[in-house]
């Protein structure tokens, strides 16, 4: 093969593996009902480096005791709740889960028309894993964060 037909195509190889790692755009969902509040719950992926922890589980969204669908590996979801108090719960206690740790819970007030952002972060706790250790150890938690800090996490997700 001609040097310059390789070097096209090694142009093009590069073009390609450039534009799947090109960061994502996040598009806010609207909120439909009047007085109502949007809760994006994420689950970004986790940053260690090599095999990601509980890569293929995913708990079931339970608020106020009504199913919201599976939060998989890397994905968001948003969810319009009307304003007031409202219990949060990560679950593998369903049918339609595939999640073996302890339930994760959170409590929410919304106002109307407020955006929160949940993040679920899923993490290998590498602190707590030694060499004779028998089993992954994890850092499960479930907090609200920032706009400003969600935004950026989100965009690199895909919506469910």
């Amino acid at each position: 093969m001609a040097s310059g037909n390789r070097f096209g195509l090694l142009l093009i190889a590069c073009a390609l593996l450039g534009g799947c790692s090109s960061p994502g755009h996040f598009e806010p969902t609207p909120i439909v009902e009047s007085g109502a509040a949007m809760v994006y719950l994420y689950r970004p992926a986790a940053s260690n480096p090599g095999t990601k922890p509980l890569l293929l589980s995913y708990p079931e969204v339970m608020i106020d005791g009504n199913s919201y669908g599976v939060l998989k590996y890397n994905s968001y979801r948003s969810i319009e709740l009307p304003p007031g108090k409202h219990d949060v719960r990560l679950t593998g206690l369903t049918e339609n889960s595939k999640w073996e740790p302890r339930d994760v819970n959170y409590s929410i007030n919304l106002k109307p028309g407020e955006t929160v952002y949940l993040k679920f972060r899923v993490e290998f706790d590498t602190a707590e894993m030694g060499f004779l250790e028998l089993g992954p150890k994890y850092i499960i938690s479930l907090n609200q964060v920032p706009e400003s800090t969600a935004v950026y996490e989100i965009r690199d997700t895909k919506k469910t």
